[in-house]
């Protein structure tokens, strides 16, 4: 099948950066100068900055030593801070990454062999200041963000992309960077999906959450719409399996994510918003609220892409409005004629909707297209099935009436009431040959589509087609429908709205063992590019 599956709980990534501690704000009042041990301290800090890091343990020990002295009931919030700052600097010293150490190894002169972990020293000092000075947490928070929390929150996406017997690790990783800084949506998303993966539903969909809560910056927009789309994604499959007061209680948070996606979009999620609303009214079985959710590109498809139609089409077939289906189907086929996903599905539906003949016609230019895919071979088996039946119902009624005509010949004596019913009889008896011929080689025509889907030697699956306005990748699979290994060519056309080759490339895969599969990518560069083509494999 090419589209109508579900949504499947993708991994994610994240850019590599580091935050610069930048300067005060005048609304974060912070003393740094008193007493004398926190100015002595933040001297030492900033000779460390300064100097690029040469002698830093020295330097970072003195500090540590110092604002351990003297009255730690005057000025606590400056001291808290300097110490803070200075423990992110520990962190960045060779021999520090795990963040954890000793007391000693650090600068405290008591208790020098007690562990210390650097991380919730960190969150501890700065946690002191934001608690007394909440406008002071612009100011905490890009040295929360320095390198050990990129470190921490690569490896836990790393370890959360590998999944399996990694999740735990990932988990631990991204607790810890969360202890670091909270107002990112990473940490969240790895433990989410941790959660997810665990069947732990309620603490996935709380993270979920408290990840789109983490990405209010616009910086994050994006981030946090894919996480809104996600979230609604995930809940309304936990619905559709879910039964009772669990099934009200996740279709009340997917419709949370979706609503609050449909009302802030951005350039890539309107339609992700709009399928996720139909999907949740084909759950609750609102007919009124699914068709309003495509009812723009039922009325006016011009103003939409191909891909929001295509949604849209999905979603009228999925909730069984066919006819709405169908015109939307057709509306995205007008403007990409050869995209095997619209011919496909309108092919499919044509036949659902007993329109064998436009089927058929549709399954042609399928698998002029698409002509290594049993599915397409299928269609057509399918939808000469559909006439041969068709047919028989045509021939049955004319069979009878062939033979009401008899039984009133042979049962009047009128000689004219006689001649008239064989003379109608000799009139159906051609007809009923031709139904019967029709039928016979619908039959054949059905027989002939089946046993070349059935023969094919491999069969060719995609699961990527991204075009742009220089390039277009497309990806997918190799099966090796053969009982020994060989390897295959496929050579692939992509193709411009009107069907005109772009440009040609062949992609060698291989070779296969019997019964297996091998993936492809290929990129084709050139402008328009909207669809693609490629010769059967023999």
């Amino acid at each position: 099948m090419h589209v109508w599956g579900k949504s499947a709980l993708p991994a994610f990534v994240v850019a590599t950066f580091a935050a610069t501690a930048g300067a005060q704000q005048k609304a974060c009042d912070i003393d740094e100068g008193s007493p004398n041990q926190v100015a002595r301290a933040m001297l030492d800090l900033q000779i460390v900055q300064s100097s690029g890091g040469k002698d830093a343990s020295t330097k970072l020990k003195d500090a540590i030593k110092l604002l351990d002295e003297g009255d730690k009931s005057k000025n606590p919030i400056g001291r808290a801070m300097v110490l803070g700052r200075t423990l992110v600097i520990w962190l960045s010293q060779p021999g520090m990454e795990s963040g954890v150490t000793t007391r000693g190894a650090i600068g405290f002169q008591t208790n020098p062999t007690t562990p210390f972990d650097l991380i919730a020293g960190v969150d501890s000092a700065f946690s002191v200041v934001e608690a007394s000075n909440p406008e002071c947490a612009s100011q905490t928070a890009p040295w929360r963000q320095q390198k050990a929390w990129v470190d921490l929150v690569n490896q836990a996406v790393e370890l959360g992309n590998a999944g399996g017997a990694k999740s735990d690790s990932a988990v631990i990783v991204a607790k810890r960077s969360l202890q670091l800084y909270r107002g990112a949506p990473y940490g969240y998303l790895v433990l989410a999906k941790a959660a997810a993966e665990k069947n732990q539903t309620k603490d996935a969909i709380g993270y979920y959450k408290q990840a789109v809560g983490a990405a209010t910056d616009s910086a994050l927009a994006d981030t946090r719409r894919q996480t809104q789309m996600q979230l609604g994604n995930y809940a309304a499959d936990l619905a559709e399996a879910a039964s009772g007061a669990e099934k009200t209680q996740y279709l009340s948070d997917a419709k949370e994510a979706f609503t609050a996606l449909a009302k802030d979009p951005g350039t890539k999620f309107a339609d992700a918003a709009r399928s996720g609303q139909a999907r949740l009214a084909t759950i609750s079985g609102d007919t009124v609220a699914i068709r309003a959710t495509y009812a723009d590109q039922l009325a006016n498809p011009g103003a939409f892409s191909y891909a929001s139609i295509m949604n849209a089409a999905v979603t009228a077939a999925r909730a069984s409005q066919t006819k709405d289906a169908l015109k939307l189907f057709e509306s995205a086929r007008t403007m990409n004629p050869y995209h095997r996903d619209v011919l496909y599905n309108l092919a499919r539906l044509y036949l659902l909707d007993s329109a064998f003949d436009k089927g058929i016609t549709l399954g042609r230019q399928l698998i002029a297209v698409d002509p290594s895919n049993p599915d397409n071979f299928q269609l057509m088996a399918i939808g000469y099935a559909g006439i041969k039946k068709s047919y028989d119902a045509k021939l049955k009624a004319a069979d009878s009436a062939a033979k009401l005509y008899g039984q009133r010949a042979n049962t009047n004596k009128r000689a004219a009431v006689v001649k008239a019913n064989v003379d109608s009889a000799a009139r159906v008896s051609p007809i009923i040959k031709a139904y019967s011929d029709s039928s016979r080689m619908s039959v054949d025509s059905a027989l002939k589509y089946n046993d070349f889907g059935t023969k094919l030697p491999a069969q060719v699956a995609f699961n990527e087609f991204t075009p742009s306005d220089t390039v277009a990748t497309l990806g997918g699979s190799v099966t090796n429908l053969g009982d020994a290994p060989r390897s295959f060519t496929i050579k692939i056309e992509f193709l411009d709205k009107t069907g005109k080759a772009v440009v040609s490339q062949d992609v060698n895969v291989g070779p296969v063992d019997a019964k297996a599969s091998a993936r492809f990518s290929v990129k084709g560069s050139g402008a328009g590019i909207v669809a693609f083509r490629y010769a059967p494999i023999s």
